[in-house]
């Protein structure tokens, strides 16, 4: 009976994750992989099936990382702020100049195509999974008072993701930090704001 290869995981899967988000899936070989992470190309293949089973190992170990980030979001003082608070964070985080490659998972979905669909499902579930946790957000505040009781909560997750999505392109592209910060503040205001409720 084989046994089950020996290497930290978590530690193997930033490695690779960094290298794949700096050049893309196909800019990476095996060989790439190798130098980055220490491994043999057996136990990648043991660990992995294939480098198309560590990348998408690499898209869920990003997604867990979002998990994370946005649950730091969820003391503030009321749901909207969580929300607001959070899409502020991404919008930051899009403006530094320290990081520009943009997002792992856009960057994935434009690069691969209809031939790599385990890949471009695992994308759209990591999209939906972060999708769902601002909906979860935008119902809460609907049920406190924050949001009219007409509010589509669905369609405005999806309209403030894909503003998410688009600062982050922005950011891919070299734009200047303060028009990034600039269009991410005007987009979540037109986006929410005709949805709040206004006090009697």
């Amino acid at each position: 009976m084989a046994r089950p290869p020996q290497f930290n995981r978590s530690e193997v899967l930033e490695k690779a994750t960094h290298l794949f988000w700096e050049r893309g899936y196909r800019g990476v070989s095996i060989s790439d992989l190798v130098k980055a992470t220490g491994l043999l190309p057996g136990s990648i293949y043991a660990g992995f099936g294939n480098k198309e089973g560590l990348f998408v190992a690499c898209l869920e170990h990003y997604s867990a990382q979002g998990d994370a980030l946005r649950a730091q979001f969820e003391s503030a003082e009321s749901p909207l702020a969580v929300v607001r608070n959070f899409y502020t964070a991404m919008s930051d985080q899009a403006a530094s100049s320290d990081d520009r490659r943009g997002c792992f998972l856009v960057n994935a979905s434009l690069e691969c195509d209809d031939s790599e669909q385990s890949i471009k499902s695992h994308v759209r579930s990591c999209m939906e999974k972060g999708e769902g946790w601002l909906k979860d957000q935008l119902d809460a505040a609907r049920r406190v008072g924050e949001l009219r009781e007409n509010t589509d909560t669905a369609r405005l997750a999806a309209c403030l993701m894909g503003s998410m999505f688009g600062f982050r392109v922005m950011s891919r592209a070299q734009e200047g930090s303060d028009k990034i910060r600039a269009v991410a503040e005007a987009s979540f205001d037109s986006l929410v704001s005709p949805w709040q409720q206004v006090a009697a």
